[in-house]
């Protein structure tokens, strides 16, 4: 009899487990698979330039002729384009979504961009004023020093766009300035970021970049 209990007990308990739910996975585990490539930011300059290269070129192009159509083109749909005066991104940041950028230049509104290096005033002015100090200073599209996925302008102004921007494509166009003796303080360059979209890749951020105090 106390063999039958036993084996009973058993079976009973068999049974309980075959109902019970199976854990499910955990909180933590991603449902989206990631891609098995590298991120954007560790592209070769090669694959880089063959990614976005005519992008930068569109983008170049559209602050030199002061097009904002053809800036607005190039904007990321969803996250619009995202402003910095200097290498270091900040929550502070303006973006500005396509919409916005098809009359920027024409646009009166001042917004403030950030604050100038040095003295600390508020940089509040029109997009086509900063556009004019702080994106297209000088002829970004004719310089002969560029770089995909690296920088080349450097000062002591830290760069993170690769931790706010991990999976984004990096453009940098150098300007040292008229003076080669100078180069080490009158250097300026313009940085443009890019991050893919379904099949394109879209423009997300442009940055200025020069020597700071």
């Amino acid at each position: 009899m106390r063999a039958a209990r036993v084996f009973a007990a058993f079976g009973l308990a068999l049974v309980a487990c075959a109902g019970a739910a199976v854990p499910g996975p955990s909180p933590s585990a991603s449902a989206t698979p990631r891609s098995s490539g590298p991120l954007a930011r560790q592209l070769s300059a090669a694959d880089a330039d063959a990614a976005v290269g005519a992008s930068v070129r569109d983008t170049l192009a559209a602050f030199q002729k002061r097009d904002g159509p053809a800036l607005a083109a190039l904007a990321h749909p969803s996250k619009g384009v995202r402003f910095s005066p200097y290498a270091y991104l900040q929550a502070t940041n303006v973006t500005l979504s396509a919409v916005q950028l098809t009359s920027a230049f024409s646009d009166p509104t001042k917004r403030t961009w950030g604050i100038t290096d040095g003295r600390g005033d508020p940089i509040t002015v029109t997009f086509a004023d900063y556009a004019g100090t702080y994106i297209y200073a000088r002829d970004f599209a004719s310089s002969s020093q560029t770089a995909f996925n690296k920088t080349i302008g450097a000062g002591n102004t830290i760069d993170n766009t690769a931790d706010v921007y991990p999976d984004a494509i990096l453009f940098e166009s150098y300007d040292p300035g008229p003076d080669p003796r100078m180069k080490d303080v009158q250097w300026q360059c313009i940085r443009l970021l890019f991050e893919r979209s379904g099949p394109r890749w879209f423009l997300i951020s442009v940055i200025h970049g020069e020597w700071t105090i």
